[in-house]
């Protein structure tokens, strides 16, 4: 199994301190979170990219099958039953599963929220991987970083160091 880089080994400590569910897949981690959804994590070129998934599927397939079955099941028992009470509780069903899709793209973007938010606060995203993000030349990095204000990053979040206050 391939190892991780030191970031996202940090962040998965970090993660599984806070009683998160992490599993480490070759190269990246994977945050597991209740009703089969999760949150796939990898880290290169010092940046961390995040990859929500809805069991197997990305959200958005996911979200595309979760709609296509319902449709079909629908249509189905439609042409099938016409406008019976069978038919009635299919569309029903099919209306809770998307309920329940919606529920699972809460907890996706809640975890990505926190998890960006644990990310800027442990310090992982030092300048160095920062600068590149606003697409900066690295020759123009040093001058940049001079110009930041001291209690200000780019992100726009205030500098938490003992040396900014």
């Amino acid at each position: 199994m391939k190892s991780l880089d030191s970031d996202l080994d940090l962040l998965r400590d970090e993660l599984e301190r806070l009683d998160y569910v992490v599993v480490h897949h070759g190269d990246h981690i994977c945050v597991r979170l209740p009703l089969i959804s999760s949150v796939v994590i990898r880290h290169a070129d010092g940046r961390f990219r995040f990859v929500p998934q809805f069991g197997p599927f990305r959200r958005s397939g996911g979200l595309l099958f979760t709609s296509g079955v319902s449709m079909t099941a629908v249509g189905a028992a439609a042409v099938a039953f016409g406008a019976a009470p069978l038919t009635l509780m299919v569309g029903f069903l099919g209306m809770i599963a998307l309920a329940h899709d919606a529920c699972r793209f809460v907890l996706t973007e809640g975890c990505l929220t926190r998890l960006q938010q644990l990310i800027a606060a442990s310090g992982a995203l030092s300048a160095r991987s920062k600068l590149p993000a606003l697409g900066v030349p690295s020759g123009e990095r040093p001058a940049l970083a001079e110009r930041l204000p001291s209690t200000v990053l780019d992100y726009g979040v205030a500098d938490q160091s003992p040396g900014a206050r």
